[in-house]
């Protein structure tokens, strides 16, 4: 789903923004938006900037009694149906909703933030890096390999069907064992990951128990290669998607 404006009006440079989403917060600082960001959600944690700005909302609603006070003219939503946001927009906030659903909707978005905040050019600049720095990693990507996304260990989930990170495996020389499932979010056992036979197991590097997952999988899958990256690259609809996008690949490049 591509940015869609729920008021009538225009934002620009100088305005006072709230970020709703990690990846609207990542956004808007890539494109040079980040001073006029005055208030995050949970979650905003990049850049280390965000640290310093105050949390006004969580991933189901916005504190509109915090948020108001900020006296804030354009809020960057996830979710149109974050609670909270009418209120905002009675009080005459502009409310944009970006929600990608793949690579392209990345790019889109962000000409678009950029449109919206008065920044476009530096949006256009850093769209046109991105797309080249994606081509030149699919370009090196001559070996695939049947990949399982650990989402959560338990109970066990993974990404299937043509989900966000389905697509992003894909880019990166990876083929989602789950990809011919209809739902995109899937809780699944261990028997129905062997039976799927996949080469690589991918889990987050963020668990704490990295060790322990590994072994986890071996004593499974013996012969698959288990490989750990940083979440929030892979699965956060941000600029930095393409690095986590090379990340992958190298990893899975030096794959047997």
């Amino acid at each position: 789903m591509l940015l869609t404006c729920l008021s009538v009006g225009s934002a620009w440079a100088g305005e006072r923004i709230l970020a709703l989403s990690p990846h609207a917060c990542e956004m808007l600082y890539a494109i040079g938006a980040g001073d006029e960001v005055v208030g995050v959600s949970e979650y905003c944690d990049f850049p280390d900037a965000v640290k310093n700005r105050p949390v006004i909302a969580n991933y189901s609603r916005l504190y509109h009694e915090a948020a108001l006070r900020l006296k804030p003219t354009l809020l960057i939503a996830s979710n149109a149906s974050l609670k909270g946001l009418e209120t905002a927009r009675q009080h005459g906030a502009l409310i944009v909703v970006t929600h990608p659903e793949n690579l392209q909707d990345i790019f889109d978005d962000l000409h678009r933030l950029g449109e919206q905040t008065g920044h476009a050019s530096q949006a256009t600049l850093l769209v046109g890096q991105l797309q080249t720095r994606l081509a030149e990693i699919k370009a090196k990507t001559d070996t695939r390999h049947r990949v399982f996304f650990e989402v959560w260990s338990d109970p066990l989930m993974t990404e299937a069907g043509n989900s966000f990170i389905t697509q992003v495996l894909d880019a990166a020389g990876g083929d989602n064992v789950f990809s011919g499932n209809n739902v995109e979010t899937m809780r699944v056992n261990i028997e129905a990951v062997i039976r799927a036979k996949p080469a690589v197991i991918i889990i987050p590097n963020r668990s704490g128990n990295i060790e322990s997952r590994k072994a986890f999988w071996k004593q499974w899958l013996p012969t698959a290669y288990v490989i750990a990256i940083n979440p929030d690259l892979i699965s956060r609809p941000s600029p930095r998607i393409v690095e986590g996008i090379a990340q992958l690949q190298q990893q899975l490049d030096q794959i047997p």
